[in-house]
């Protein structure tokens, strides 16, 4: 009979145990963890490839937090919802971002939170959203693999497009290997004719670098005479100034002159020469009368003789 309560102590005594186990376990990670965070939901656009349930969360670089659950957005397949337990104490405010950070080249990521400003309100529920929302920016190594991809593509494409180039114009492109082999063989051919080529090609350059010293030289020495004769051709060009100014103004008044000749004194003119014209025909008619009789000039009329009348 003792044996029996022997037992049945014992077991009473381990079911106790595991119990008062179980309420410490329950107590420790249960309501009061729970109580000591707060949920948040981070919305990602595209791919959280490495990023799975429990793990991490941290804040500039330090763990604040876990991962508790991934699905998609019911109202966009495009998008990922993270749902994240992050300490109470963590200053997530309206201006804290979110990306996702993968840990070396594992692949296993973790979700940064990073920024906001100490004056900036803390993150709250929204409109009716279950928990406050977070909008991840895409993270730097998807941006790379996003540009590697890009550039892969383009490479192929450019790969594509060469082999059809080559394909198109392969006659062309053989037909140019030739022509280059060939010119290359009479290269080879006429080498010796190339180095007497090169050699006269140095020479002349050698008398060309030459003839540009002597000419450097002599318009050196020849500095002063050409300052005289610029400073002459610019004397010579203010004295054509000069004169064609006279002339000009000459001209202006011959135009004057003329301008007046040809008004009232070109109608005096006129009566002038009327004048000198009759006193001409005058003249001349004088010089007749003299030719037919000089004596009547001389001296005088002749006296009118008598009429003689028969008795």
């Amino acid at each position: 009979m003792e044996t029996r309560a022997n037992y049945v102590l014992i077991g009473a005594f381990t079911l106790a145990v595991i119990l008062a186990a179980f309420g410490f376990v329950f107590w420790f990670s249960g309501p009061n963890k729970t109580a000591a965070r707060h949920g948040y939901d981070v919305v990602f656009s595209g791919s959280v490839a490495g990023l799975s349930r429990g793990g991490a969360v941290t804040f500039n670089g330090l763990r604040v937090g876990d991962v508790t659950s991934l699905g998609l957005n019911p109202t966009d397949p495009g998008e990922v919802i993270a749902h994240i337990q992050v300490d109470k104490n963590a200053p997530v405010k309206t201006d804290t971002r979110a990306r996702l950070e993968m840990s070396g080249l594992t692949g296993v990521a973790s979700l940064a939170l990073y920024g906001g400003s100490p004056s900036a309100k803390a993150l709250e529920i929204q409109d009716k959203e279950p928990y406050p929302t977070l909008h991840a920016d895409p993270s730097q190594f998807q941006s790379l693999l996003e540009t590697g991809q890009r550039i892969a593509d383009q490479l192929g494409a450019f790969i594509d497009r060469g082999n059809k180039l080559l394909d198109t114009n392969s006659s062309d492109i053989n037909k140019t290997v030739a022509n280059v082999k060939t010119f290359s063989d009479a290269l080879a051919n006429n080498s010796s004719d190339m180095g007497s080529l090169i050699a006269n090609l140095n020479s002349s350059a050698r008398k060309f670098d030459t003839a540009m010293d002597n000419v450097n030289s002599l318009l050196g020495d020849s500095k002063g005479e050409v300052h005289k004769t610029i400073v002459s051709i610019g004397e010579a060009a203010r004295a054509f100034k000069r004169t064609a100014d006279n002339v000009d103004s000459r001209l202006k008044e011959i135009a004057a002159g003329i301008t007046r000749f040809t008004g009232p004194g070109l109608r005096q003119y006129e009566a002038l020469a009327a004048d000198g014209r009759k006193t001409l025909d005058e003249i001349n008619k004088a010089v007749r009368s003299i030719k037919r009789d000089p004596s009547q000039v001389i001296f005088g009329g002749k006296p009118e003789l008598p009429e003689y009348r028969g008795r």
